[in-house]
Formats: C-alpha cells, structure tokens, sequence
C-alpha cells in the first residue's frame, strides 16, 4: 500500500528545516563575531598592562593618545620615553629630595614619586611624541656634539643631575656683550629658541649656549642649529 503524506506536512518539514536552518547561520555567526573582539580583548588587556606600568598621570595621558585609546601598538621605545619624568617644571633641585615631587605639564598634572632613582628628565611636555624617524634623525645629529662635557645626547633623557648643572651654569654666567648680540641673534633666528616654554629644558639649553658662545666661539646660527635638534617637545 502506498503511503500518503499529506501536504500540510511538507509545509510544516519546510518551516522547520528553514528555521534550522537559520538559528544554525545566526550560531555560527554569532561565534564568529566574537572572535575577533576576544582577540582584540586581549591585545587591549596587554595595552592595559603598560598602561598601568607608566608611574605619572602625565605619561599614562601620553601613551593613551599614542595607543588611540589602548587600541593601537605602541613603539617600546616612546613607551620606554613615556615611563621617564615629564615635566614642564623648572625646579629640578625638588627631584633630588627625598620625596620628589614632578611638576605638571600641559600633558598631564604634576606628581609626587617615592624615588626618582633610575628615571631621566624626559620631553613630550608640550605634546606626544609620534614620528621616532625624525626622533633618530635628532639624535644622530646631536652626536656631533659628543666632544662637549656634560651636553645630553638625547635630550629626552636628561640626567636629572646633569640638567641641574646646567641650569646652575645658566644662573651663574652672564655673556659679554658681543657674546650677548650672538645669543640674540640666534633668538631671532631659531624657530623657539632654547624651547617652547621655560621649563627646565630651557634653562637647560640657555646654559649650553652661553658655554658655546663663551668657551666654543659659536656663532648665532650654529647655535640655532643645536636648539633645533635638542627639541623635546614631541613629534
């Protein structure tokens, strides 16, 4: 005897393989979703990480517009500039006590460590530091200036005791007026002078260009020259 199946059967079989059918698609598609973002979770989580490893507010400020908000690498290297003391302050004697306090920038506010033990004077103050390209070109100029005791090779580690001696010698030396006219001359010809803003690093560079002036017989635009690639500002 030939079974018959009625056609409201084969209705009902075709609505329930459809529907099989597309709680499967909406289940392998919902698996697939949340792939990438638990992929993505945990690159964020290791950004995180050395988000939470930067000891100032002022470098964590810096690093989170370097990672575009803990979602982009960062070169170690700016992550290594970041972690240094980042200030716009020009009391560097205050870094030597016991309980040093780091001033506030336009980057991020000032900051009381334990120990300052290990940490240089760093730029980025005014900005975050972005194109290490131009950061090497920099440094690698600068090494033209290795022969003169005490002058940082890469300003954006700055001994915090070297700083301190060159800002002494800036207080302490007074030009003579022709070395005076030279000084300012390269003032005028420099694109900010010793920096942005008078902060340590400009007391710091004002002191190295009155020894250049006084004990090295710069002219104003070699020491335009020096200002320029002893910039710290950020990139």
């Amino acid at each position: 005897m030939k079974l018959e199946i009625p056609a409201k059967y084969f209705a009902i079989g075709g609505v329930a393989v459809a529907a099989i059918a597309i709680i499967s698609f909406v289940l392998i598609n919902y698996h697939g979703s949340i792939s990438e973002p638990m992929s993505s979770q945990h690159a964020d989580s290791k950004l995180l990480e050395i988000y939470d490893s930067i000891p100032t507010q002022t470098g964590k400020n810096i690093f989170m517009n370097q990672s575009r908000d803990l979602t982009k690498a960062v070169d170690p290297e700016l992550v290594d500039l970041d972690s240094q003391i980042i200030s716009c302050s020009s009391n560097v004697d205050g870094l030597l006590t016991s309980s040093p306090n780091i001033g506030g920038s336009c980057t991020g506010p000032g900051v009381n460590l334990v120990s300052t033990s290990g940490k240089y004077l760093s730029g980025q103050c005014c900005g975050a530091l972005q194109n290490t390209t131009e950061y090497h070109k920099h440094l690698e100029k600068l090494q033209q200036y290795s022969g003169i005791p005490d002058i940082p090779l890469n300003p954006y580690k700055t001994p915090v005791d070297a700083a301190k001696r060159w800002i002494d010698y800036d207080s302490k030396t007074t030009l003579g007026a022709s070395e005076q006219t030279v000084y300012d001359k390269a003032m005028k010809i420099s694109a900010e002078g010793p920096c942005c803003c008078h902060c340590w690093h400009y007391y710091v560079n004002e002191g190295i260009a009155k020894k250049l002036i006084h004990d090295y017989k710069y002219n104003a635009k070699q020491v335009a020259d020096f200002w320029s690639v002893a910039d710290i500002c950020g990139i």
